[in-house]
């Protein structure tokens, strides 16, 4: 055949126009599209009780979650301001909680000690502490561990601020504290020390 003679390809003048898929895709009702129908949620927008509601449980859960960061930093926000101690031992009340002095051992620091011999198997412990923190911190305990002429340890004692004759329970913001008690050792071990190491602690 002649390539002269070739004819393009037409559509029979009596017939209809061949549908592609996608023409017949386009042409199903929007409804039966899953993913064009509205969401169910969509159509409860504009309800103003459903967004009051919503509104509501928002604020609660925010109230909530501020209270819950209240009763946990409560120790450092009346250290921070005083004033909010009474108001924060009142919210503790129902909570089962309570308001302590604050804890920092880093900021306690050992200014100066003595452990000297006053007679027999009495001695006497001296001690100065100094808080270099900007806030009231709770007052430490002290364990002190006494040893021999070879650095050994002999006995370790461990002195709660009741035993150290504190009269507070906290020492104020760069503030120095000292206090001067009596260890009654037993005869061996008195007779036994040479020396002695302090350490402030948190129990």
């Amino acid at each position: 055949m002649d390539p002269d003679d070739r004819q393009p390809l037409t559509p029979d003048q009596g017939g209809e126009e061949p549908t592609s898929p996608l023409r017949v895709q386009s042409a199903l009702p929007a409804g039966e599209v899953s993913f064009l129908q509205p969401a169910p949620l969509a159509q409860l927008d504009g309800n103003p009780v459903i967004l009051a509601a919503l509104a509501s449980l928002t604020l609660a859960l925010l109230l909530v979650f501020l209270l819950q960061i209240v009763v946990h930093e409560r120790d450092q926000l009346a250290a921070s301001y005083p004033r909010l101690t009474r108001p924060l031992e009142r919210l503790c009340e129902p909570l089962n909680c309570s308001v302590k002095a604050l804890r920092r051992i880093e900021a306690l620091v050992i200014d100066s000690s003595s452990f000297t011999r006053l007679g027999g198997d009495v001695f006497q412990l001296s001690v100065a502490l100094k808080n270099t923190a900007g806030l009231s911190l709770a007052m430490p305990s002290i364990e002190l561990t006494l040893t021999d002429a070879q650095d050994q340890a002999l006995v370790r004692r461990v002195l709660e601020p009741q035993d150290l004759l504190a009269s507070a329970e906290a020492i104020e913001a760069g503030a120095d504290w000292s206090s001067s008690v009596e260890v009654v050792l037993s005869s061996p071990v008195a007779t036994a020390v040479n020396g002695y190491r302090l350490v402030a602690f948190y129990p």
